[in-house]
C-alpha cells in the first residue's frame, strides 16, 4: 500500500529518521481532511508521533501551505511541529503523538460501556477541551489576525502526553483580511454540509470570524450528538448538549453572522467557568500569579476534588502541574497530601516513572517542611522506592533530619528508618545509620527521641549484618538503660527481651545479664518489672542449655544468621546483603557452626574445672568502670579528675589509691595561674574557708607556700569572705536519700553540684548579702525559699541555703 508513497525508490520519512508503524495500515483518508494520518516512531528514541501524508496531486498546494505555517505556528494549543519533507508529489508533516477529537470522544464513550452518553468525569474533561480550543482561537484572530477555517471533530487534536486539545490541520487558515475565502468545500465536497447558512459570499473580517464560531457550534454539536447532521438546520435540536451549555451554543449557531456569540462569552457559560476541572487546572497555570493565601486555600481543598477528576487527566496533566506549582510556584509542601493521593491511582511501573523522580527531587530540597511531609507519609510510596533509589539518591538527604534543631522532624527522620532498613547497603545501614542512633541516644535532649531511637532499632535489628549485630544491639540497649528518662529504659530492656534471638549464650552470660540486673532497682516500677520479665526469659535459656548442652546451637541458629524468619521485604534485604557480604555469608555456611558455650552433663569435670578456675584466680581491682559517666554530674568534670576520682573512690580499700599516689598524679602536679592557664610554678588552686576565720586554702591536702592566687592587698582585708565548696567529704554528698526521677522531675542533677560548689567573694556581712540576694530575686521574678542550713561547726557559711522557683 504504501509503495505509491515513496516512487523512486527513497522513503523520506526514513531520511528524516521516523518510520510508520505498523498498525497504521489501516488508516484512511478523513473525508474532511486532505491528510491520512499515520502512527510512527523516532527511530533514535523511539518516541511515537503523528504523521501527516498528502499525496493528492489537487491538495499538494493546500499542503505544502500547511507545512509553512506548522513551522512559524507556535501556542500551547496547537500541534507541536517536529520535521516535515516535503516534494512534487507528496508532503509528510511529524508532530507530536495526537488523535482526533472524534476519536477520542467515541473512547470516552466506549469506556463507559454506553455509546450514546457521556457520564460526569467525561462532562468535565469536554468543558477543559472547549476552555483550551477557545483560547487558541482567540489567540488566532485576534493576535495573529488569521482564521483556521476548517474546524471539526477531524481538525481538533488531543495530544497523548497532557491530554490537551490542540489545533491542527491549517491547510485552510487565511488572514482574515483577506477577500477571497479559501472554502473547504472545493476541495472536499463533504464539508458543504457543514456551511452557515449565510453562505460564503458573505466577505470581510468579521465574516471569517463568524465562519470558525459557526464551525465551533457544529463541533459542539457532533461531539454530544455524533455526525448525523445533514444540514445547518440539523443544529437546531439540542439533542444530548448539557442544559448550561445550551444557551452558549444557541448564540454560536446564529444564522445571523453579526449576531454570534464570541469566544470570550462561550468560555464564561456556566458549562465551562463553573466547572471544577477547569478552575482547577487554570489556577495551576496561573499559580505565579497568585498570592501565598490563594495557594493555601487552594492546595487545602484540592485533595477533596481530584476525585471527581477523570483518572487520566489526574495522571498525565494534573501531576505535572502540581509539581511545577512546587518547583516554581513557591507552593512548598503544600502540593504532598494531593501528589501522594493521585499517586495510590498508578500502577508500580507508571510510579515510578512519573511520581518517584519527584520524589527525589523533592527530598534534595532546602524547604525543611516538604521533608519533613516527606518522612511522614513514607509509608504511601516507599513500596515503590528501589535500593538504588534509597541509597543513591533520598538517603543522605534524609540522614539531615537527624541533626534538625526541630524535635519532630528529628522523630520524623528516626520513625522513617523502620520503612527504609530493609533497602539500605551495608555501609548506610551497619555504618551511617548507626552513628546516628549512636548520637541521639547519647546527645538529643528529647527523651522521646532517644526512647524511639532504641524503639526502631529493635524492630529493624534483623536487618543487621549478622558478624555485627549483636555487639550494635548490647551497645545500644545497655546505654539505653543508663538513660535518665524513664521509658527509655524500659524500650531498652523491653528491646532486649525481643531480640534474645540474636545474643550468643556467652553475650547473654557475661553481658546482657549484668545489664538487665542493674535495672531490677531503677526507680520506675514497668521498668523493673521488665526487667524481671527478661531475666527469666535469659535464665529459662540458660538453664536449657545448661540441662540440654546439644541444644546451644539450635538457641544460636539466628545469631550469624542473614536470612531471619519473619523479617518484612526479606527479598529485598538479601539482595543487598548477599551482593555486599557474599565473603562473609560464604564463610558462615561452608563451616559448621560452634556453639558459643561448651558444656557437659559430667559432674566430676564441672568440679575439676571449678576447681581449676579458682586455683588459677587471681585478685581483680574492683573499679567503678561501670559507673554511668556520660551522664551528669560526671560529664561536667575534667577527664583528668575524673581519672583521679575514678581511683579513688574504689570499692575495695586493698585497691583504692593511697594518699602518695594520689599526690603523684597528674592532677596534682599540674601549675595555674591565676587565670587559670598553667604556669611554671605550683599555685594555689581554690579559694576555701577555713573552720577558725576566713581565709584563703586549698581543694587539696597540701598548700604551696610559694605563691597565692590572690593579689596581698584583698588577701589582708579582714572583710572579705568567701562561700565555697565544703571542704569536708561528707559535705560533698549531693542526695543524701535515694529520689526517683518522678520526684527529680526535669531538673538535672548536676544542678545539686552547682549550688554546693559556686564560690562568692563577698566584702560585706554575711546578712547584708543574704538581704540582697531577697530583693535581687523577687525584683527578677523569683520567689526564694530561705532554709535554715547547719549551724554546728564551723560551717558557718551553710548557714543560709536558697531553692529558687520561677514564676510560671
Amino acid at each position: 500500500m504504501w509503495g505509491s508513497f515513496f516512487s523512486g525508490g527513497k522513503d523520506p520519512l526514513k531520511e528524516l529518521g521516523y518510520e510508520v508503524l505498523s498498525d497504521s495500515q489501516q488508516a484512511s483518508s478523513n473525508p474532511r481532511s486532505i491528510w491520512t494520518i499515520l502512527n510512527g516512531k523516532k527511530k533514535a528514541t523511539g518516541d511515537l508521533v503523528t504523521i501527516f501524508s498528502c499525496q493528492t496531486d489537487a491538495h499538494i498546494n493546500l499542503a505544502k501551505g500547511a507545512l509553512k505555517r506548522m513551522k512559524t505556528l507556535r501556542h500551547p494549543n496547537v500541534l507541536t511541529y517536529l520535521d516535515g519533507v516535503e516534494s512534487d508529489k507528496a508532503v509528510y508533516v511529524v508532530t507530536e503523538k495526537a488523535v482526533t477529537v472524534e476519536t477520542y470522544v467515541n473512547e470516552l464513550k466506549s469506556n463507559n460501556n454506553n455509546a450514546t452518553t457521556f457520564n460526569a468525569e467525561d462532562l468535565l474533561e469536554i468543558a477543559w477541551g472547549l476552555q483550551q480550543l477557545c483560547r487558541v482561537l482567540i489567540f488566532l484572530h485576534d493576535d495573529c489576525k488569521l482564521s483556521h477555517g476548517n474546524i471539526n471533530t477531524s481538525t481538533i487534536f488531543v495530544d497523548a502526553k497532557s491530554c490537551d486539545w490542540k489545533l491542527g490541520c491549517l491547510e485552510f487558515v487565511q488572514s482574515i483580511s483577506e477577500d477571497q475565502l479559501n472554502l473547504p468545500s472545493r476541495f472536499l465536497p463533504s464539508c458543504q454540509r457543514y456551511e452557515p447558512p449565510a453562505g460564503p459570499s458573505k466577505k470581510g473580517t468579521n465574516s471569517q470570524k463568524a465562519r470558525d464560531i459557526w464551525f465551533v457550534g457544529t463541533l459542539i454539536w457532533e461531539i454530544f450528538n455524533g455526525n448525523g447532521a445533514t444540514s445547518a438546520t440539523s443544529y437546531r435540536q439540542l439533542g444530548s448538549i448539557p442544559r448550561p451549555l445550551s444557551a452558549a451554543y444557541g448564540e454560536l449557531i446564529n444564522t445571523n453572522p453579526s449576531l454570534r456569540s464570541s469566544f470570550d462569552k462561550l468560555i464564561q457559560s456556566p458549562y465551562i467557568e463553573n466547572n471544577s476541572l477547569v478552575e482547577c487546572l487554570l489556577f495551576l497555570e496561573q499559580i505565579q500569579l497568585k498570592d501565598p493565601g490563594e495557594k493555601q486555600t487552594f492546595f487545602n481543598s484540592l485533595p477533596d476534588k481530584v476525585d471527581q477528576f477523570p483518572s487520566h487527566i489526574n495522571e498525565r496533566k494534573l501531576l505535572p502541574l502540581l509539581f511545577n506549582a512546587y518547583e516554581f510556584g513557591s507552593s512548598g509542601s503544600a502540593v504532598l497530601p494531593t501528589l501522594f493521593k493521585l499517586g495510590k491511582r498508578l500502577s508500580d511501573s507508571d510510579y515510578k516513572k512519573r511520581i518517584v523522580p519527584i520524589i527525589t527531587k523533592l527530598f534534595a530540597s532546602t524547604d525543611r517542611m516538604t521533608r519533613f511531609r516527606l518522612l511522614q507519609q513514607l509509608d504511601i510510596y516507599v513500596e515503590h522506592l528501589t535500593p538504588a533509589v534509597v541509597n543513591d539518591d533520598i538517603f543522605t538527604h534524609i540522614c539531615t533530619g537527624f541533626t534538625d534543631q526541630e524535635p519532630a522532624i528529628r522523630e520524623a527522620t528516626v520513625k522513617a528508618m523502620l520503612y527504609l532498613a530493609s533497602k539500605l547497603n551495608y555501609k548506610n545501614l551497619n555504618v551511617e545509620l548507626m552513628k546516628h542512633f549512636s548520637r541521639l541516644q547519647t546527645s538529643d535532649d528529647q527523651g522521646v527521641i532517644r526512647t524511639n531511637t532504641i524503639v526502631c532499632l529493635g524492630k529493624i535489628a534483623a536487618h543487621l549484618n549478622p558478624s555485627l549485630r549483636g555487639r550494635l544491639l548490647i551497645s545500644a540497649f545497655g546505654r539505653g538503660t543508663q538513660d535518665p528518662f524513664g521509658p527509655s529504659r524500659q524500650a531498652s530492656i523491653y528491646a532486649l527481651y525481643h531480640s534474645e534471638r540474636f545474643f550468643t549464650l556467652k553475650d547473654i552470660a557475661t553481658k546482657i545479664l549484668p545489664i538487665v540486673c542493674h535495672a531490677t532497682i531503677d526507680p520506675e516500677l514497668d521498668v523493673r518489672q521488665q526487667a524481671f520479665k527478661t531475666i527469666n526469659l535469659f535464665i529459662k535459656k540458660l538453664e536449657t542449655v545448661s540441662e540440654k548442652p546439644e541444644l546451644a546451637i539450635e538457641m544460636e541458629k539466628d545469631v550469624n544468621s542473614s536470612n531471619v524468619t519473619g523479617i518484612a521485604n526479606e527479598t529485598s534485604w538479601t539482595s543487598w546483603a548477599l551482593t555486599s557480604l557474599s565473603s562473609n555469608i560464604g564463610k558462615l555456611t561452608t563451616k559448621p557452626q560452634q556453639p558459643s558455650v561448651n558444656l557437659t552433663l559430667a559432674k566430676s569435670d564441672s568440679q575439676s574445672a571449678l576447681a581449676n578456675a579458682s586455683t588459677s584466680t587471681t585478685t581483680t581491682t574492683t573499679t567503678v568502670k561501670n559507673r554511668d559517666y556520660y551522664h551528669n554530674p560526671w560529664k561536667k568534670i575534667d577527664n583528668m579528675i575524673l581519672n583521679l576520682l575514678r581511683r579513688i573512690l574504689v570499692h575495695d580499700p586493698a585497691q583504692r589509691a593511697r594518699v602518695i599516689d594520689i599526690q603523684s598524679h597528674k592532677w596534682m602536679s599540674k601549675i595555674y595561674s591565676q587565670d587559670g592557664t598553667e604556669t611554671d610554678h605550683q599555685l594555689l588552686k581554690r579559694m576555701a574557708v577555713k573552720y577558725d576565720e576566713p581565709c584563703w586554702s586549698l581543694t587539696q591536702p597540701n598548700q604551696s607556700t610559694t605563691s597565692t592566687v590572690i593579689s596581698p592587698s584583698i588577701s589582708d582585708d579582714s572583710m572579705v569572705n568567701c562561700i565555697s565548696q565544703p571542704i569536708k567529704l561528707d559535705d560533698l554528698i549531693l542526695i543524701t536519700e535515694p529520689r526517683s526521677l518522678t520526684e527529680m522531675g526535669d531538673q538535672d542533677p548536676s544542678e545539686h553540684l552547682v549550688r554546693r560548689m559556686t564560690r562568692v567573694i563577698l566584702t560585706i556581712s554575711f546578712d547584708e548579702t543574704i538581704d540582697l540576694l531577697n530583693r535581687l530575686f523577687l525584683h527578677t521574678g523569683y520567689t526564694p525559699k530561705c532554709t535554715t542550713g547547719r549551724q554546728s561547726g564551723k560551717d558557718f557559711f551553710l548557714r543560709k541555703l536558697f531553692v529558687l522557683y520561677s514564676f510560671s
